[in-house]
This record gives C-alpha cells, structure tokens and sequence, in this order.
C-alpha cells in the first residue's frame, strides 16, 4: 500500500519530535511505522497552553487507522476521546487495532499513548465501501454564507476591532495568522462579544494554504486537522462580553470530538462551517457543525465537546 510520508526509518530510542515547518500539513501528519500496528509522530504543533493541537492528534488517529485497511474504503466516521493533553517533547505512539473487516465497511480502534503508557486519545474510525444508495442532503441555509466569496472575507489577522482584543483576553483563540490555514470570516460579528445568543453561531470559511497530493485518506485526515480548528469557539462566544466584565478568563479544551463524512471532499479547497452551540453547562461546552463544499453540497458534520470553565 503507498503511504504518503509514511517513513520507515525509527527514530532514536527517547528522541524529542522534530520541529516543524509550520506549513506542510502533510508532513505534519505523516508517521512512521514502528511495527505492523504501530506508528509514531515525526513533528508536534502545540496550541495556546503549550500541548499538541488537538487537530494534529485528530488527524494522526485517523491516518493510522487508514494505513489498515484497502483503498477502496474511505473514512466515515471518527469518534475520538482526548483524554490527556499531549506533550510536545515527546513523540506519540498510535496503535491499530482492527475491530470488523465487513463486505462494505470495517472498523478500527486507535490508541494514541506517549511515555510512561500516557494515553493522550482513544479512537474509533469506521471506513466504508462507496456503495449505490439512496441519496438526500439537507439544504444550506441561505443565511450561512455560501453566497460570499471566501477570497473577498476577511482574515482573522485583518479583524482589528475592539470586540476582538475583548476576545484575545478572555479565551485562547488569536486573532491572528496561522502559517497553514486559510480562515475567512462571511460574517465579523460572528466573532465578536455580544449578549442574547440564545444558541450562538459561528459560520466560517477554511482551507489548507497548501496542495494535498491525490489522496483520499490524507485529504480526510487534514479535514480531521482543520475541524478542530476554532470550531468550539461557538461555544464560547456567548460568554465572553460577560467574563470580561469581571476580568475574568476562561479556560478552553477539547475533550471528545466526532467526524462523519458524508461525501467526498478537498482539505485544500474551502469549506465552510456552519457551527452551532446548543449547550454550554456544568463546565462543558457543545458545538456541532455543518461542513459544505464551494457549490453548496453537504461534505461532513462534526461535533466537539469541550471544556468550558473560569480560571481561578
């Protein structure tokens, strides 16, 4: 089977991941094989607190799981618990295991363990056979922003406003340049601090700045990357104009997320999200989105549930 990036040289026994280039996705995600099962992380990319972006680990568990099955399935469904934040000088060891190798779809349980037998994430990945069926898709709303041109939308590094630095000090989302992500924003007000949100709403347009090589299972795994990307920021949105009032900030951290993908799609051509947070309760956020194509099909859903509570 052809691996994308997938080297065969081990690393050193206790070697740190090496830095990366903070632009090749496909280097980011690449592995190496270090057993039949096995694979290990080449680079880490840490986030706000100093931990491995969830996108990263996202996007690991499900390239593994890919690398275990024939080329005629395609990624379906991932399910994934973070159940530890991942250390970025240490390497992270994905192991496979095959649960069902069915007539149309097979299944796959993918731990993600760092030293000392850490468990950093526990996976379920499904893959299925592209079958004839029957075929509906809901609708995009008119209002989601499918009609503006994601070139023509601002950037987060070009929203300069004071709603945005109320943001930058109450949670850990920037507003500002990501060397491999293009996000665009239909709608500023989205992102800035407001009262009344009885379900708050965050609607975005995204994409790798780089070309993906021809790869079904690399494009799902970089889609992995680029869901966990703000999507829990619907979550928090809501809460900030409150927080910041009384100088507070609050703490924000994946804690389980879930993919299903219901059409083919391209890591490296916009989406847009159309995300929604129904819940935020008891130290818990829930967001769920709607992922559609440039021409308005509906590619996958994701939801995150995340951490959600006030700093001491």
């Amino acid at each position: 089977m052809d691996v994308l990036n997938m080297q065969t040289t081990l690393p050193a026994a206790g070697e740190n991941p090496s830095e990366w280039d903070g632009k090749d996705v496909a280097d980011l995600l690449g592995l190496t094989r270090i057993s039949e099962s096995g694979f290990q992380t080449r680079f880490a990319e840490t986030n706000e607190h100093g931990r491995i972006y969830g996108g990263q680990i996202l996007g690991q568990a499900l390239y593994a799981a890919s690398q275990s099955v024939s080329r005629d399935r395609f990624a379906s469904c991932l399910q994934l618990l973070f159940a530890a934040g991942g250390l970025p000088d240490q390497t992270i060891d994905f192991e496979v295991a095959a649960l069902q190798d069915g007539k149309r779809f097979s299944a796959r349980h993918v731990r993600g363990v760092q030293a000392g037998g850490r468990i950093v994430c526990d996976a379920s990945v499904a893959f299925a056979k592209a079958m004839e069926s029957p075929d509906h898709e809901a609708p995009a709303p008119t209002d989601c922003g499918l009609d503006k041109d994601p070139e023509g939308c601002p950037r987060l590094e070009d929203i300069d406003a004071p709603g945005a630095r109320e943001v930058e000090r109450t949670l850990p989302h920037m507003f500002r340049p990501h060397r491999a992500i293009d996000m665009r924003a239909p709608f500023v007000d989205d992102l800035m601090p407001s009262r009344g949100r009885e379900e708050p709403r965050m609607r975005f347009w995204i994409r790798l700045r780089q070309k993906l090589a021809e790869n079904p299972a690399l494009h799902a795994a970089a889609f992995a990357y680029l869901s966990d990307y703000w999507i829990n920021f619907a979550a928090c949105i809501a809460h900030v104009r409150a927080m910041s009032e009384r100088g507070g900030t609050l703490y924000i951290a994946s804690l389980n997320h879930a993919i299903w993908f219901h059409r083919p799609l391209r890591a490296d051509e916009w989406l847009l999200f159309d995300c929604v947070s129904p819940s935020g309760a008891f130290g818990r956020g829930l967001t769920a989105a709607r992922v559609y194509s440039r021409t308005g099909g509906l590619v996958a859903s994701a939801t995150q549930e995340c951490l959600l509570s006030p700093n001491a």
